[in-house]
């Protein structure tokens, strides 16, 4: 059964999970613990190992492991409790992260702590780690699921670049793989993020990563003019929500803000044109997108992947300070893919002014190829 770590048991450093049957290997997956995004995108790698007969034992926290407890309410979970950085209301994000960093180094020790007591009480023949960079062991093969290989900084701290990547590379260095939720260069999403430096660790493009597909769209009435899809850390995401709200009330147009709160349960009719539903399922959120005729959310990249997989494109408004959606959001622009625009500066005729297809040269999504490349990765690391 699924269990929750008690104090007696953190004190003692033990674990009271159930063992894995003699014939099954067990993966330890472990999502960073800021927003949903990271958990979001696991689902369709977790669901593919799964198949391959693997038990999954889910270590995460707050919405994460929620998230992943509905989406998977069959699998083991432990509470696996992480770094969460404080963010600013102003754009000084980065700066405020830079002051952060001891604490997140503790982080990061206490991470490979817990790794160690784990594998001390259960056989574990995997780790998978979504940018945590604290679960692995030299011990254990370890593989790390990220896109952001290059990081991106602000304008002001750009000098300081060459530095933070050689520490991110170093970091990453600590796996025996690098799995790539992206496309081949050329008609990847992530642009400079994902490309593989030189002298790299084992690294290979999965394809982009999404619990959805352009063949569960639901042909239907479009009686939602616009959807918007919050996501991504407080403060930024309520402050969003609230000028959205300002905006969208009473202005004739039938609008829905998904707030990205699954912890919470009593969605709210707003006002006479404007609904506030807190979470949404699976089905619930094809049929929100299937019905609505514009779409606007941030710009974090497992949103960006589900909307390219259900073939829609939408108005990127990235979370200020968050270097990373800021690049992505100007990259797609560019290429025409999306469309974006500064949370300080949004309009009406912003939020209206999009597409309602993606541009066609985009590859498509594809389950049976992300299969048969995990099969070929697993194998390389003595996995079978």
């Amino acid at each position: 059964m699924p269990f929750e770590l008690s104090p007696q048991v953190e004190k003692s450093c033990t674990f009271a999970l159930k063992p894995a049957l003699p014939e099954q290997k067990t993966i330890l997956f472990c999502p960073l613990n800021w927003g949903l995004g990271h958990a979001s995108r696991s689902v369709p790698l977790l669901r593919s190992l799964q198949q391959m007969g693997f038990q999954i034992i889910i270590a995460a926290d707050q919405a994460p492991l929620a998230f992943l407890k509905k989406q998977f309410p069959e699998l083991e979970w432990i509470r696996f409790k992480g770094f969460e950085p404080g963010y600013a209301k102003s754009k000084q994000q980065f700066l405020k992260l830079l002051l952060q960093m001891p604490t997140a180094l503790r982080y990061y020790y206490r991470d490979r702590s817990f790794v160690a007591r784990m594998l001390k009480s259960r056989k574990i023949d995997l780790i998978l780690s979504d940018n945590r960079f604290g679960a692995w062991h030299k011990k254990v093969p370890s593989v790390i699921l990220t896109h952001q290989i290059n990081l991106q900084l602000p304008a002001g701290f750009r000098f300081l670049r060459p530095v933070a990547n050689k520490m991110n590379h170093k970091l990453i260095k600590n796996f025996n793989q690098c799995w790539i939720p992206d496309f081949d260069p050329g008609k990847n999403l992530s642009g400079e993020l994902s490309l593989i430096p030189e002298n790299f660790i084992p690294a290979v493009y999965l394809g982009i990563l999404s619990r959805f597909n352009a063949n569960t769209t639901i042909t239907t009435k479009k009686d939602i003019d616009l959807l918007v899809i919050l996501s991504g850390p407080e403060p930024q995401r309520s402050l969003l929500e609230q000028r959205l709200i300002k905006l969208l009330s009473d202005t004739g147009h039938e609008c829905v803000i998904l707030r990205g709160l699954p912890q919470n349960h009593d969605n709210i009719q707003f006002s006479k044109n404007l609904r506030l539903l807190n979470h949404a399922s699976d089905e619930e959120f094809v049929q929100l997108i299937s019905r609505s005729k514009k779409l606007v959310c941030r710009g974090g990249y497992s949103t960006i992947m589900d909307l390219v997989s259900l073939k829609r494109t939408a108005v990127l408004i990235p979370t200020p300070g968050q270097t990373e959606q800021e690049y992505l959001a100007g990259y797609l622009a560019e290429r025409n893919w999306f469309k974006t625009i500064d949370q300080e500066q949004i309009s009406l005729s912003d939020l209206f002014d999009v597409a309602t297809q993606v541009r066609p040269e985009l590859p498509e999504n594809n389950p049976q190829k992300l299969a048969t490349i995990l099969r070929d990765q697993l194998k390389l690391l003595g996995i079978s």
